[in-house]
């Protein structure tokens, strides 16, 4: 039994200090107000934050084996989820000096106590910890509420996913009466989360900003384009397959030229997109397209990023098949009759390669 089996009403701590002295007196002094959970060291305090959505308040020692204090902390504040984003942090200081804790502050600390905080000042940190987080918590409730139903998103003015589905709906249905063929493309910035720990968060939003401008731009009047989640976009297009491909290779194109200067250093980017067309995908339904183009698009992304994945011009779907289908095909020689199923192929083998690469780190 895990120590996150058993509900509680009481907010939960999450404790992360090497020194098991300072772990247990740390849950004496809060057990009887919060649920207090702990982990030996960064990285385990990571993957514990990240698998308990129950989490309120993090309490980190800043010397710790396999990833420190300040790693986690900044694990933390660059984290794309929002939940975790937002998570108090409360730093349990040693000795360390005023640099060191304004270093801490720097990267997102919002308090510290000492190994020898008594327990009424500790309680009084934690319980206000855990009332900014409960504010945090509603305030992203109310926000995600809100973004079911708004229509523009605040920070590039793009369409909001909420749009994209109503207005794509009634696009699709025109297209595929009046031309017989429609596209979506979906993008995104490759590798967002190491751009964000170069420049920080909102720099990088800025740099996200410039590319929806810089798509923006270069839309006709009755295509739309919509921020979907954080760094992934998608452009709904009157354009048929071989169109289609022809605007995302510039668009990527255009995309990798730009230049963006940073405090005088120059920040480039890269993007993967992944293409649906209602033809080719013998598709009718705006749900279905959005769907073909946003596993291409995780697939291009799982090959490295910067790449198109898109459907074969000239072929419609076919039926899918099963890897040991396509190791068979490929054994007899037949390398033609796998090519048309590679995306779908390689997103179901992405959680292996991801697990492969995992264990040679």
């Amino acid at each position: 039994m895990t120590q996150t089996d058993i509900a509680s009403d009481r907010p939960r701590i999450l404790v992360v200090d090497d020194s098991r002295i300072v772990r247990a007196t740390v849950k004496k002094h809060l057990t009887a107000s919060f649920d207090v959970i702990e982990e030996p060291d960064g990285e385990a305090g990571w993957e514990r934050l990240s698998d308990d959505t129950e989490v309120m308040v993090l309490m980190s020692d800043l010397s710790m084996p396999r990833l420190d204090g300040f790693g986690l902390l900044t694990r933390v504040r660059q984290s794309t989820d929002p939940r975790i984003r937002n998570t108090p942090v409360i730093i349990i200081s040693g000795e360390e000096d005023s640099e060191t804790k304004n270093l801490a502050v720097e990267r997102g600390a919002n308090d510290f106590v000492t190994k020898s905080t008594d327990r009424a000042e500790m309680l009084a940190r934690v319980a206000a910890a855990v009332k900014l987080a409960k504010t945090a918590r509603e305030l992203r409730a109310t926000e995600v509420n809100q973004a079911r139903t708004a229509t523009t998103e605040v920070q590039t003015g793009l369409a909001t996913p909420h749009l994209f589905q109503m207005h794509g709906e009634k696009l699709l249905a025109h297209a595929l009466r009046v031309h017989g063929e429609a596209t979506l493309l979906a993008f995104e910035v490759d590798d967002y989360s190491s751009l964000c720990t170069r420049v920080g968060g909102t720099v990088a939003e800025q740099v996200v900003s410039l590319v929806a401008k810089t798509v923006s731009g270069r839309l006709r009047k009755e295509e739309i384009l919509a921020r979907l989640d954080g760094p992934r976009f998608g452009i709904f297009l009157y354009a048929d397959l071989l169109g289609s491909l022809r605007y995302a290779e510039r668009l990527r194109e255009i995309i990798a030229a730009a230049r963006i200067n940073f405090k005088g250093t120059p920040i480039s980017v890269t993007v993967s997109a992944g293409v649906g067309s209602a033809k080719a995908d013998d598709v009718t339904e705006f749900d279905k397209l959005l769907d073909c183009a946003l596993r291409r698009l995780t697939t291009a992304m799982d090959l490295g990023g910067n790449q198109l994945n898109a459907p074969i011009p000239g072929k419609q779907a076919l039926p899918p098949i099963e890897i040991n289908e396509a190791l068979a095909l490929l054994a007899d020689g037949r390398q033609e009759d796998v090519v048309p199923h590679l995306p779908a192929l390689m997103a179901k083998l992405a959680p292996l390669m991801a697990l492969a690469g995992y264990s040679k780190q």
